[in-house]
């Protein structure tokens, strides 16, 4: 917040000024997701699993 008050005082304008919105709606690709790689399984029964490589 502080480097956008810092721009609109040096430049004299307001954040409206500095942002536009683009309410075009994207279109999404055709293609489903990559699934996601599982984790790790806990390496006991107690939950515990093994600490960060």
């Amino acid at each position: 917040m502080s480097t956008l008050i810092a721009l609109c005082t040096a430049l004299e304008c307001t954040p409206d000024d500095l942002f536009e919105v683009d309410t075009t709606p994207v279109e999404h690709p055709a293609t489903p997701p990559r699934p996601v790689a599982d984790l790790p399984k806990a390496s006991s029964a107690r939950g515990r699993s093994m600490p960060p490589l």
